[in-house]
Formats: structure tokens, sequence, C-alpha cells
């Protein structure tokens, strides 16, 4: 009996630990973040789609994030900066990228990210010819 008791006394301390922990995580001021999206340095490299992102960490993901209104955003050759806050993520892994049907096919060169944990850079040097939607998106992981 009492070896029952002290059995169920450490699933519940484990679990409460549990719940503490998330509470906690959840609770966790937000921090800023700064992406940087990069655009290819070609003629017609520029887009005037809809781009939105969602950082990856090792904690959890950011909301997806706009990324401009449709204009003149994304032109080649061009640094875009976005500054956001955010609960912390963890070190970021990856970046995702959702971009609307019907935008002109676009050339990133990459997408650098600033946050708690440092510098990370996503490349992509590449076209993105199709679109993108939230629920298959686009996944630069970190170099």
């Amino acid at each position: 009996m009492k070896l029952a008791a002290r059995a169920i006394a450490a699933v519940l301390a484990t679990a409460l630990a549990t719940i503490m922990t998330l509470t906690t995580a959840q609770a966790a001021p937000p921090v800023p973040y700064t992406v940087q999206v990069v655009t290819c340095d070609l003629v017609g490299a520029g887009t005037d789609a809809r781009i939105e992102a969602r950082l990856n960490g090792t904690i959890s993901s950011s909301p997806w994030l706009g990324l401009g209104n449709p204009g003149d955003y994304h032109e080649n050759g061009r640094v875009d900066t976005y500054n956001f806050v955010a609960p912390y993520l963890g070190p970021i892994q990856s970046v995702d990228i959702a971009v609307n049907p019907g935008g002109d096919p676009w050339c990133l060169d990459e997408v650098v990210v600033r946050g708690p944990d440092g510098v990370t850079v996503h490349p992509h040097h590449n076209w993105v010819r199709r679109a993108y939607p939230k629920s298959v998106p686009l996944r630069l992981p970190a170099a």
C-alpha cells in the first residue's frame, strides 16, 4: 500500500512540475525579433504578392507575421526589415514562408532573423514560382 501511495505521489509531482513549466513558459514576457527579407538583385526578381512568415524555435513557433502590404515591398535587390514582439520561441531553427496565389514569381535570396539567441540566416537563393499556402509553407532551415 505504501509503495502504491509513493508511486501515485511521484506521478502527481511529475504532472504538477509539467503544468508549472508550461504555465511559466506561457507567462514569459514577449521579446523582440527582427526579420530581414532579402530579395535577389536580378531583373524581375521582385513581387507584389502577399508574403507572411512564421518563426520556428526549439520551444514554439510564432504566429504568422505579415511582411508588409502588397506594394513596394520585396523589390529586386531590396532588404525589407520587420520588427515584431513575440513570446520567447527558443533558438530559431527554421522560417516558414507563405506566398499568396496569383503573385508574380519572386527570387528570395535569404531571410535573416535576429532574436534573443542571436542571428540566424535562412538561405534560399532561388525563385519562388508558385503559391505556398500557410498549410504547406516553404520551409527555410537555418544555415
